[in-house]
């Protein structure tokens, strides 16, 4: 037992020998003199070669440029007009009628519904509506979506019906919607606003809830308040899921947009399709609905360009 006492003592004495402030420097020169002398040219980089390395990973099919893209969006475009233009005229020769116009008559049409103004009017009550509805949703989804988050006893009494209002289809309020408010404006902004709501709500509910809960303890552990724990740590973490939810949003506002406008209007792109499509005039329809998918498309890119300049520390 003396023995190996001693020797237990031996160690520990050498190694506060070697713990010296003295010692401990040294080391680290030492290493840094290393790491210093070592020529970084010759290191042998990772080549991604299936023989020597391996199949390719996710990251390499990313290296792709901006022109390729761009030219198989385009390419991609002319096969689906191609295809539309084979269809109609198939069909036309074999004596049929064909449910889609063809495309050279939706662009005459398109042609000269922008000459006579008519298609600017329709787009712009439509623009109107969509951006009401759409920022009074923004106002009031995303406050409740941090609070449903924050407290379990408001999440417990809204959740139920956060859900089951999710489940039901925005046309399905119109005739309840028109008799409580009216044929104006006023039911319009409520359906999009709702559609809307709905659907920022429950992802920025589900970004807030999805933040790091190791962020979170290392604030507290650093004395962080409430206050700050939600301005420093929830808040930028759920930022880029607040701008996804707006994104969603904006596609939920215009596939509402033609259930809002049969709310008794004479102006829309959604009551203009809903209304030519009742009179089988589908190539005014068609053209309705391509003009709603580009204002869409237009939309959705620029969130997507603002999404990336507020995210780019991600």
């Amino acid at each position: 037992m003396s023995k190996n006492v001693n020797k237990e003592n031996k160690t520990k004495g050498s190694l506060k020998e070697k713990l010296t402030p003295g010692f401990v420097k040294e080391r680290r020169v030492k290493r840094e003199a290393a790491i210093a002398a070592v020529d970084l040219n010759l290191l042998s980089k990772p080549v991604n070669d299936v023989e020597t390395s391996g199949p390719k990973k996710m990251k390499d099919f990313s290296l792709w440029a901006g022109w390729k893209t761009a030219l198989v969006g385009i390419v991609g475009i002319i096969c689906v007009i191609g295809i539309w233009w084979i269809y109609a005229a198939v069909t036309t020769s074999m004596g049929g009628t064909s449910w889609l116009s063809s495309p050279d008559i939706v662009f005459e049409r398109f042609i000269e519904m922008c000459a006579n103004g008519r298609l600017w009017e329709h787009l712009w009550y439509s623009v109107q509506r969509v951006l009401v509805g759409f920022l009074i949703a923004c106002c009031t989804s995303i406050p409740i979506a941090f609070v449903m988050a924050w407290y379990k006893p408001v999440r417990a009494f809204l959740d139920p019906f956060v859900q089951f209002l999710r489940c039901i289809p925005p046309i399905a309020y119109v005739p309840i919607v028109v008799a409580a408010m009216g044929p104006n404006e006023s039911p319009k902004y409520f359906i999009i606003w709702l559609a809307v709501f709905l659907t920022m709500t429950v992802t920025i509910y589900q970004g807030v809830r999805n933040v790091d809960l190791t962020l979170v303890k290392a604030a507290y552990t650093f004395g962080a308040k409430d206050r700050n724990l939600f301005t420093g740590v929830i808040v930028p973490s759920a930022f880029p899921f607040i701008l996804t939810a707006m994104r969603l949003g904006v596609g939920a506002a215009l596939t509402t947009l033609v259930a809002a406008e049969m709310t008794g209007s004479r102006y829309g792109l959604g009551f203009f399709i809903n209304n030519q499509g009742n009179l089988l005039r589908m190539d005014y329809a068609v053209m309705g609905i391509i003009v709603l998918g580009i204002f869409g498309i237009i939309m959705d890119k620029i969130l997507l360009v603002i999404e990336k300049r507020l995210t780019r520390w991600k």
